[in-house]
């Protein structure tokens, strides 16, 4: 089974046999990951065993992912996992896309443009600097995957963001924070889910409270 046919038996384990128009949206998304790849190194690899897991991965999470127009700022997106494909699946969120590297900020701008992912921004800054310049904002959901974030960052998202904002951290055994304990002192864990797609790998929600 070659990647197109087996992203599109992904999509109907996913309930997606009826969604079309979405079904194209990740195949076209999967193309300019091929073809982008040859070029820069987004992925691993783009050989569906390695990057079937990460559309996996963005179609389980979007099962727990706020209907409606939730504001999603997601940091270090590098090749736009997991927060295109959910995109894709969850259309009517606005979505910021924070990547510092300069080639992969293009990609995702390109990406952005060419599956018409309305309500989407790319930033290409650190997310220190990008925060420094936020004296507060709206975001429902901050999430990242690959990178560990810095003190001097989530202290600086804990003094921007808003009470009953979201952070959505996608792990191995370990927080990707500069301090665990710190994280977990400050902010509420609301859900923790194993993703079955990979042995001790997980989705963990936590909260900011008043």
């Amino acid at each position: 089974m070659n990647s197109e046919s087996a992203l599109r038996e992904l999509g109907r384990r996913f309930g997606l046999e009826d969604r079309g128009h979405e079904v194209q949206r990740l195949l076209l998304y999967l193309r300019l990951l091929e073809k982008w790849n040859a070029r820069i190194n987004l992925t691993a690899s783009t050989a569906w065993p390695a990057i079937g897991v990460l559309f996996e991965e963005a179609l389980w999470a979007a099962g727990f992912f706020p209907e409606g127009g939730a504001r999603h700022l997601d940091i270090g997106s590098g090749a736009g996992f997991p927060s295109i494909p959910l995109h894709i699946v969850r259309p009517a969120l606005r979505l910021e896309l924070l990547e510092s590297r300069v080639k992969r900020a293009v990609f995702l701008e390109s990406a952005v443009a060419e599956l018409k992912l309305s309500g989407t921004a790319v930033v290409c800054q650190r997310a220190e600097s990008y925060l420094r310049r936020q004296a507060a904002f709206e975001f429902d959901v901050i999430s990242w995957k690959g990178i560990r974030i810095s003190r001097e960052a989530f202290d600086l998202l804990m003094e921007a963001c808003r009470p009953g904002a979201r952070f959505w951290i996608f792990h191995g055994g370990r927080l990707p924070v500069a301090d665990p304990a710190e994280l977990r002192r400050r902010l509420t864990l609301v859900r923790s889910e194993e993703f079955p797609g990979r042995p001790g790998w997980q989705l963990s929600i936590y909260e900011k409270g008043c």
